[in-house]
């Protein structure tokens, strides 16, 4: 084959043609790779076969070329689409010489259409008398009935590419062999065309169209050569001529019917499948139905889809629902989508949408832009159309930056409150749907048929009231999946967070600071507000070290009324500012301090860092809530003695302490109790006698009023202690995190926290929490990567969070190899 020289550039590498030489030359290391070499020089008559994938917004086009036993593969982008695709239709093989036969004696006779019926567009103005016969329409070609139309009828009709007839063109004075037709298409090319079919195989494809073009065992040519024409009308003749909705629909049809018929040829499954897609997305008729599924590898694929379904949207100001805004995150490629949006695609999936109708009820309206959508590029199966394009009236707007901050809120809270879960997934992927994995998802994802969540369900709604209810842990610890009848930490959070989900709150949480319900103890479960905190305020964890103490001056007498927790209440609630949440968990948590004996251990750590005149306030803080109700037992001044004692305080003060706070800010208008007498023991005179057992208690309200206006700088004190915490132990300098070596699976700042917790055996939260500050990380999300980075690298995980870090050195030392 001689043609014009011709040259087009590719994606790292050109092709060149001069003669009947195709020279492919390499231009940069990603060409080579394509092609195996730096250039080949291939003679055109030895090509066989030659196939162009398009290219996409995501992806390169690709050319196969196949000469003899040899192919070479050639990368394009779509900008070069257009000339790549001169180079190919010039490439295609060239379908063997005419015979001479015979033609058909009689002109076609075509049964009477609309003149629209016949529309053609001419290439390049140049004539042609071919008509087109509309769907339904029937054609005597001689002794042959040909019915069903949507052919192409006549003798001159130029393709699309300019330089050759239509290959769909029935042209009547063609020669028709009848005596012999090739019901194989044995002597059809690889591009069938019917003005170069030998005349054997002409006979056999209008046969085939005689008979109604459903014959399941026929040659697939015929179905191609047929298939041409349906391109033509679409890609090209309704460009010129506005083709009506109702010839596309019976298009649309014939197509599927096809298919159904020939669908076992993957080469016509795959051009008429995409014929499809593009006759089903067509601006004038388009309605977007289901979303595609996203939740695939090549996320790229559905770009298009999805950018025609949302700029639909916004051209007819119809609000985006939740299911096709999933669909939007997932394919755009400005919204990056992390570890638990992939590893837990359902669960995100769902929790997205509930949020996303619950912020924006039935969706977002986007407002339509000035740009418009790239039309489709879409590769016919025809040579003589090969690479074409569709306009598009549509707005541009799925990757329009006001309506992705609309959406980009939602994905990050979901995979925040995914994140645990995610990780628990990563380290045990065969649990989903137990408790232990089911108490780390959020609320709204809880299924109510997860295993043994039925069960816990009802002993929650057996044992809880409306006031904090009492349990022994071991009827709570049966019913969570454990081997060894005990609650791990990790364990003992997931309950209390999976309680949180059924509206239930348990005391002691760890969480807050509490131990680990131990078997043979007791809890409190107590109704609890779904949303509330799951970690605790400043306010609060002062509030839990002020509740300890009263709790161990109130109960010094061997018992608590309730009016003295009543008082103890109303003060935590009026000089702390808890919330209402707040507030419920700290009266539960009260009932459990009072459910063992109390001691004062645990209370050294937090009150280590206080001041001497810190100690003395809160000496005299719960001096203050010993007389509160109006008089002072001898087992409160012992308790108050041993507090005393506790916070480095002269103990020897104590009685001086009461009879201050019983006589001071609001004078007494009678003699207050410091201590009963009894018959025969020393002591201090009591001048009026206890009220009679069950005569209420009657107390000073002005006196209480005062008493706790002088302990609210105190709660101040206390809260202000926790605030400060983390600032008392000094955090170690952390390197430069550009000059610390790579840990394999950590990044960057992961790998420098990992070595510097290397450097010791164990680590306060305090310091962890100042070094992860220091590397812009959040303390449990760290521990949790640098575990998962353990697990895949040793096998074990290298940090242990109890009371202190504790870092298991050899696998430490394992990663770090």
């Amino acid at each position: 084959m001689n043609v014009a020289s011709i040259e087009a550039e590719a994606y790292g590498s050109s092709m060149h043609i001069d003669g009947g030489i195709l020279t492919v030359t390499a231009s940069n290391a990603v060409g080579k790779d394509a092609l195996g070499a730096s250039a080949k020089a291939i003679p055109i008559g030895t090509i066989t076969r030659i196939e162009m994938r398009p290219a996409g917004m995501l992806r390169n086009g690709l050319i196969t070329i196949e000469a003899g036993s040899d192919t070479t593969l050639v990368h394009f982008r779509r900008k070069h689409a257009g000339a790549i695709g001169q180079v190919v239709d010039l490439l295609r093989p060239q379908p063997p010489g005419l015979r001479s036969t015979p033609t058909i004696d009689e002109s076609p006779t075509i049964a009477p259409t609309s003149k629209a019926g016949y529309q053609v567009a001419a290439h390049g103005g140049r004539n042609s008398d071919a008509q087109w016969l509309g769907p339904g329409q029937t054609v005597q070609f001689g002794k042959r009935t040909l019915p069903g139309g949507m052919l192409y009828i006549g003798t001159s009709l130029f393709a699309q590419n300019g330089y050759s007839t239509e290959p769909a063109l029935i042209n009547p004075r063609l020669p028709v062999d009848d005596k012999r037709p090739d019901w194989g298409a044995r002597t059809a090319s690889y591009w069938p065309s019917y003005d170069s079919i030998t005349p054997q195989a002409r006979s056999a494809y209008l046969q085939w169209l005689a008979g109604g073009r459903q014959q399941p065992d026929a040659p697939i040519t015929w179905a191609f050569l047929f298939f041409y024409g349906l391109e033509r009308r679409v890609l090209i003749d309704a460009a010129a001529h506005p083709t009506s909705e109702a010839e596309l629909g019976a298009i649309r049809a014939e197509v599927q019917r096809l298919l159904g018929i020939y669908r076992g040829n993957n080469s016509f499954r795959r051009y008429a499948g995409s014929f499809l897609e593009l006759l089903n997305s067509a601006d004038g008729d388009y309605e977007p139905g289901n979303p595609p599924n996203t939740i695939v590898a090549d996320t790229w694929k559905h770009f298009d889809a999805v950018a025609k379904a949302v700029g639909y949207f916004s051209k007819n100001a119809i609000p985006v629902p939740a299911t096709w805004a999933l669909a939007w995150i997932r394919v755009n490629p400005e919204i990056l989508l992390r570890t638990p949006a992939t590893r837990c695609p359902q669960e995100f999936g769902t929790l997205f949408e509930l949020r996303y109708q619950d912020a924006y009820g039935d969706g977002i309206i986007v407002k339509p832009g000035k740009r418009r959508q790239h039309g489709a590029v879409y590769q016919a199966a025809s040579s003589g159309i090969g690479f074409t394009s569709t306009s598009s009236e549509l707005p541009d707007v799925v990757s329009q930056a006001a309506a992705r901050h609309a959406l980009e809120p939602i994905v990050e809270s979901c995979t925040a409150d995914l994140d645990s879960f995610s990780r628990y997934l990563g380290r045990n992927p065969n649990t989903r749907g137990t408790l232990p994995a089911v108490a780390l998802l959020p609320p709204e994802l809880v299924p109510p048929e997860a295993s043994g969540l039925a069960d816990l369900d009802k002993f929650l709604r057996d044992h809880t009231s409306a006031e904090p209810t009492i349990v022994y842990a071991d009827d709570l610890i049966a019913l969570w999946p454990t081997t060894s009848g005990t609650l791990a930490k990790a364990d003992a959070v997931s309950l209390a967070q999976l309680l949180g989900t059924r509206g239930v709150g348990i005391e002691p949480d760890v969480r807050f600071g509490g131990p680990v319900p131990a078997s043979g103890s007791q809890v409190v479960l107590f109704r609890l507000e779904r949303g509330g905190p799951t970690t605790p305020s400043p306010e609060y964890a002062a509030a839990t070290l002020l509740m300890h103490l009263a709790a161990l001056v109130t109960s010094a007498d061997g018992q608590v009324t309730d009016d003295e927790v009543e008082h103890l209440r109303a003060h935590v609630e009026r000089t702390l500012g808890l919330n209402h949440s707040e507030n419920s968990r700290i009266h539960a948590h009260f009932r459990w301090l009072l459910t063992g004996k109390l001691k004062l251990t645990g209370l050294t750590k937090r009150l280590a860092v206080l001041t001497d005149d810190q100690r003395s306030a809160i000496g005299a803080l719960v001096v203050n809530l010993a007389v509160i109700d109006g008089r002072v037992d001898p087992g409160e001044v012992s308790a108050l003695t041993g507090i005393y004692k506790f916070l480095g305080l002269d103990p020897t003060t104590v009685f001086s302490s009461v009879h201050a706070a019983s006589t001071t800010s609001a004078p007494a208008d009678q003699p207050v109790t410091v201590r009963p007498s009894t018959p025969g023991a020393p002591g201090y005179q009591v001048p009026s006698p206890r009220p009679e057992p069950g005569v209420p208690l009657k107390l000073d309200e002005q006196a209480i009023a005062a008493k706790l206006v002088e302990t609210a700088e105190v709660s101040a004190l206390l809260s202000s202690i926790f605030v400060d915490e983390t600032a008392a132990s000094p955090a170690p300098v952390a390197a430069p995190i550009s000059d610390v070596p790579l840990v394999p699976g950590l990044d960057a700042a992961h790998s420098q926290l990992l070595r510097q917790l290397a450097l010791q055996d164990e680590w306060s939260r305090a310091e962890l929490d100042a070094l992860c500050n220091q590397l812009g990380l959040l303390p449990d999300g760290a521990l949790d990567t640098l575990n998962e980075a353990a697990y895949e690298l040793v096998g074990d995980p290298v940090v242990t969070d109890n009371d202190l870090l504790t870092i298991n050195a050899d696998v430490a030392e394992g990663m770090l190899l």
